[in-house]
């Protein structure tokens, strides 16, 4: 057995083990490092990469987030599997910094972009109708652009990729994974239920951000395929069964109990109907803001609607069991 099967062996074996022992950083394989990328587009965008690293971790500081990796870290020597992670409209790469820097230290590298026009501070691409049609050519570029970088290129497999996405990340993750959007299904939904702004974006002003992606001529074709896919309460309500069809990877799909902010009988449920082959489902306490990382005190004061969840519900042991979940799977199927 070469030295590769051999590592991956160790790896899964100390995956499968994971939801037994509650992980503690300093148990795991690798710390994690974290560097940021510029990608050339259409307009310029930001991605943060995580990565494994041999070397201990400094923290350091973005905007409010306190980041537990260490800026620019060697890279550990070896070849790893790869997960892309979307996050939500108007969010940011480090609303899932946890999640990120949990990976990287078992031994994934993290490709996070940053959706310019519809991130935090910078949503005109939203409010224009472009986000639907940019997120999946910005997550693609991101994907390609790290694996032909220099510094990372070595480092990565590219036979063994897998997406994370929440929200409109979901939706991202989905078309990278073969998924072809129907913006006329979605956008009749939207006309029936123009109340349902969490789904269809403000009917009032502009038609809404579905309407406008169903009027323009759109065709994507991903550069890589993917090989294990996990959704966070997903934007789907432009996929039915026939746009689904090719999506046949394991796919790890979470659900809020409370799903008054993202209908789910048209999004998450309606996902579960219509995927060929039936998705892990778990379902969560809370409500849809619940899959963001616990939020640093000065962002809770912000933007409670992120942030505050109910009494009975415990963000920080949710996420705990999450990045065990998510890293067992994303070791099982990469």
């Amino acid at each position: 057995m070469n030295m590769h099967r051999f590592l991956a062996c160790v790896l899964l074996l100390f995956s499968l083990l994971l939801p037994l022992f509650p992980a503690r950083s300093a148990d795991l394989p690798f710390r994690a490092g974290v560097a940021r990328v510029d990608i050339d587009d259409v307009e310029a965008f930001e991605t943060i990469v995580w990565y494994p690293s041999p070397v201990d971790e400094v923290a350091w500081q973005a905007g409010p987030y306190r980041v537990e990796a260490t800026r620019n870290a060697p890279i550990s020597a070896g070849v790893f599997p790869v997960v892309v992670l979307s996050h939500g409209h108007a969010g940011t790469p480090f609303g899932h910094r946890q999640l990120a820097a949990r990976l990287a230290r078992e031994g994934f590298i993290v490709i996070a972009p940053t959706h310019v026009g519809d991130s935090s501070g910078k949503t005109e691409g939203y409010r224009q109708g472009r986000s639907l049609t940019d997120r999946p050519r910005q997550a693609d570029k991101a994907l390609d652009a790290i694996l032909h970088d220099a510094r990372f290129a070595p480092h990565m497999d590219s036979a063994r990729i897998g997406m994370i996405g929440f929200s409109a990340g979901g939706y991202t993750a989905l078309v990278l994974a073969g998924a072809v959007p129907d913006f006329r299904i979605a956008d009749a939904y939207c006309v029936a239920h123009p109340q349902d702004s969490s789904s269809c974006g403000d009917r009032r002003s502009d038609g809404g951000h579905i309407a406008a992606a169903a009027s323009a001529p759109w065709q994507f074709k991903p550069s890589y395929p993917l090989k294990a896919l996990v959704v966070m309460d997903p934007l789907a309500l432009v996929f039915d069964a026939a746009a689904l069809k090719s999506v046949r990877m394991p796919v790890l799909l979470y659900r809020p109990v409370d799903g008054a902010y993202l209908d789910p009988a048209h999004n998450a449920a309606a996902l579960v109907a219509g995927l060929p082959v039936a998705p892990q489902e778990i379902v969560v306490p809370g409500r849809h803001f619940v899959f963001l990382d616990p939020c640093p005190e000065i962002l809770a004061a912000q933007a409670p609607l992120l942030c505050q969840d109910a009494p009975d519900v415990d963000r920080v042991e949710i996420h705990r069991r999450m990045e065990d979940e998510i890293s067992t799977f994303m070791h099982r199927h990469l």
